[in-house]
This record gives structure tokens, C-alpha cells and sequence, in this order.
């Protein structure tokens, strides 16, 4: 059978270990949405303290994923995502035993650091596992199936923190990733590593002299930039308000905190449902750009009726959070068009730069509405209107951005 036979049982195995991989990280990730209000009562931190301590974590994994492309395209998998999970667990485990905000930011950045892999190794190990034309759906189902695990993850984390405290859920969940660990040490590889051999990579330069060179590649492509910051604008929307705002935002309109909760971990599942059935509009429309601008109008329109509606009802928030998160799928549509022109050697360390830049505007646009707040008394309502200002950047530059849907893959 074909090594990237869509129907491989081996390929959908180590797929599904590394959708495990982003839904830990992502699990790590977004359990501080719920816990952050139990963590601020218990040591005291300020609403600004709250937003920049959830940014260390955007900032930690932004600073890694550059890197983390670049390893797996050097060592492989196995190596590079083990070591990955190794230190999300050391993080969380951090976090779990931390008494005071500096223990705090050492977990998030552990945290970060081990997090960065996710991504970019799932996108790496769909493609190196699939055929070109099926990247778009593997990944989109990839996304589908974490974001509803992350969205019933966090749900349980919204239950969990009213019967314990929140440094035993963190140690739970570095219980949890330890498992995983376990299962990415004896399964994941590559295709040419099955029959026992070592994956041949070819003479390369040093390490970061090779990162170097295919950044530069990579940077001086102006439709990468592009593609690169639509993916990043929207996921940073997702992070600011799926983290931080989204359940502040429904607070201040009256919901209690853990409906609130609740309201906002559904925001994770309309993102990888969306991340799915984008990649569907794209192939009947046969168009990237189409979908983009279609995705990114409804998602401009359901942030802006959350923010500005006064009050809404419990059902019509649930739905708001949906189409947000539903229309924000446009993100991981990002990744299957910069298929379209990578070479496959550069894979790794192009899917780290395009999450990096994702984190590095997530980590800007978390703490901003609160420096508005606080330095401003600007209302909070209105202080969240920078995360449509960000969607309408993103719309912009996809109706700039020319069509690539039948750009000649990359070998």
C-alpha cells in the first residue's frame, strides 16, 4: 500500500497522536480562561497582572515555534515532539505547585515553549503522512476533533475549579500529558522511518545556520506575509477573546462566571468545525481567497453584534461564540495554502513562522484591552473593539492577496 495512502491505518494512528499532542497543548493552554479568576483571587494579581500573565504564555510559544519547524524538519518527529510534550508536562507541573505569580510565568513559559511543537508537528506530520490533496481535509478534521475536545475540556475545567483547587487541576493535567508522552516515544515516525531506517535528510549546514537560510527564504515572499498575517489576526482573535475577554466581555453583561465559562469554551469547537468545512467552501468554490473574504466579513459581523448588543440572551451568546469561533477557522486554511508554494524540506520551519507570528499578535492583543481600561478608563465594551480592528486588517489583506488554489503544489 502507498505510504500516504489516505486509507493507512499506521498514518491516521500517528495523525491521531499528534491531534492528541494539540489538544493537550491547547487543553494547557486555554484551562487558564477558566482558572485565571480563581488564580487572581488566590494571589492577589490585578486585571492587567491577569492579561499579561495569559500573553507569557502567547510569548513563550511564539518565541519556540520558529525554532520547533526548523528541528522537525532537521531531526524528525519522534525526537522533536517527544521533547515537546516532556516540557508541557514539566510546566503544567510548575504551574501546579506555584504559590505566588514568578512560579506562575515559569509554568506558562515551560508551557509555551513545549506547546509550540503542536501546531507546526501536526501540520508536519500531515504532511509527510498525506498527499498533497489531502492536506486541506486531514487538517481540517485534525482541527475539528481538538477543538471539540478542547471545548469539552474547558467545560470540565469551568466544573472542576468549583471542587478543587486550581493547582490540583494543573497537576492533573501534567499527569495527563505524561501518558501522552509515553505514546509519542514508542509510535510517532515518519513514513521512511517504518522499515527500521533512518529518515534521510541530506547534507545540511548547522542547525541554525540552515533556519536562517530557509527563513530568509521564506521572508522575502510577500504572499507568505500575507497568508501568514490573516492566519495570525484571526488566531490572535481567538486567543484575546477565547482566553481572556470572551468570558470577561459576558461577565460584564450580566452572565455569571460559570455560564460565562461555559458560553466561551463553544468558541474552540466553531473553530475547528469552521477549520473543516472552510476547506469544503474552498474546494467547491475552488477558491482561497473567496473563502477568506466570506469567513472573515461573518466573523467581523459576529464580533461586532457580541461587543456592541447590550444584552443578549443566554441562547444568542452561545451562538455568537459560534459563529466567532466558527468564522476565525479561516486560520488553519492558512497552513493548506502555504502547501501551495513551500518546498517540502522547508515545511517545518514554514508552519513555525506562520504560528509564530499567530502568537506573537495573539500575545499583543490579549493585554491591550485591559492597558485601555486601566490607563485610559476606557469602558470594557469598547476597549474590546481593538479585536474587530484586528478581523478588518485581515480582510483587507485577504481581498489584496491573489489566488493560489491552483497554484502547482510544492514536491
Amino acid at each position: 500500500m502507498d505510504k500516504k495512502s489516505i486509507k493507512q491505518p499506521l498514518a491516521w494512528l500517528i495523525w491521531g497522536l499528534a491531534v492528541c499532542y494539540v489538544i493537550y497543548k491547547f487543553q494547557t493552554q486555554s484551562s487558564y480562561a477558566a482558572l485565571n479568576a480563581a488564580i487572581a483571587e488566590s494571589l492577589s494579581l490585578t486585571l492587567l497582572q491577569v492579561g499579561e500573565l495569559g500573553a507569557v504564555y502567547a510569548i513563550a510559544y511564539a518565541v519556540m515555534t520558529i525554532p520547533a519547524g526548523g528541528l522537525l524538519d532537521r531531526y524528525g518527529a519522534r525526537t522533536v515532539l517527544s521533547a515537546g510534550i516532556a516540557t508541557v508536562v514539566a510546566g503544567a507541573l510548575v504551574f501546579g505547585l506555584a504559590d505566588n505569580a514568578a512560579v506562575i510565568i515559569t509554568g506558562q513559559v515551560l508551557m509555551g515553549i513545549g506547546g509550540a511543537f503542536g501546531y507546526p508537528g501536526l501540520a508536519y506530520l500531515t504532511r509527510y503522512w498525506f498527499d498533497l490533496k489531502h492536506f486541506g481535509l486531514v487538517f481540517g478534521i485534525a482541527q475539528t476533533v481538538a477543538a471539540a475536545a478542547n471545548t469539552l475540556g474547558q467545560a470540565a475545567v469551568g466544573y472542576l475549579i468549583l471542587i478543587m483547587a486550581w493547582q490540583d487541576i494543573m497537576l492533573l493535567q501534567a499527569l495527563i500529558g505524561l501518558l501522552l508522552l509515553v505514546a509519542f516515544v514508542l509510535l510517532v515516525r515518519e513514513p521512511d522511518q517504518t522499515q527500521g531506517t533512518t529518515a534521510t535528510r541530506g547534507a545540511q549546514p548547522p542547525f541554525w545556520a540552515g533556519l536562517a537560510r530557509d527563513v530568509r527564504a521564506l521572508s522575502v515572499q510577500p504572499l507568505f506575509w500575507q497568508v501568514t498575517l490573516i492566519s495570525g489576526l484571526t488566531f490572535g482573535l481567538m486567543l484575546g477573546v477565547g482566553i481572556i475577554w470572551g468570558i470577561k466581555l459576558l461577565i460584564f453583561k450580566g452572565f455569571d462566571p460559570t455560564s460565562a465559562s461555559n458560553i466561551n469554551s463553544v468558541i474552540w469547537f466553531g473553530f475547528g468545525s469552521g477549520a473543516l468545512l472552510v476547506h469544503i467552501l474552498a474546494d467547491y468554490v475552488r477558491s482561497f481567497k473567496l473563502t477568506c473574504v466570506i469567513f472573515l466579513v461573518c466573523d467581523l459581523v459576529a464580533l461586532l453584534l457580541f461587543i456592541l448588543l447590550s444584552e443578549i440572551s443566554t441562547g444568542v451568546a452561545y451562538m455568537l461564540f459560534l459563529s466567532i469561533g466558527f468564522f476565525a477557522g479561516v486560520s488553519p486554511m492558512c497552513y493548506t495554502i502555504t502547501t501551495r508554494f513551500c518546498a517540502k524540506a522547508t515545511a517545518g520551519t514554514a508552519f513555525g513562522l506562520l504560528t509564530c507570528v499567530s502568537f506573537v499578535i495573539g500575545a499583543l492583543l490579549m493585554p491591550a484591552p485591559a492597558r485601555l481600561i486601566e490607563d485610559f478608563n476606557v469602558p470594557v465594551n469598547m476597549a474590546a473593539m481593538i479585536f474587530p480592528a484586528a478581523l478588518l486588517l485581515a480582510l483587507i489583506l485577504a481581498v489584496l492577496k491573489r489566488e493560489t488554489y491552483d497554484l502547482t503544489p510544492a514536491a
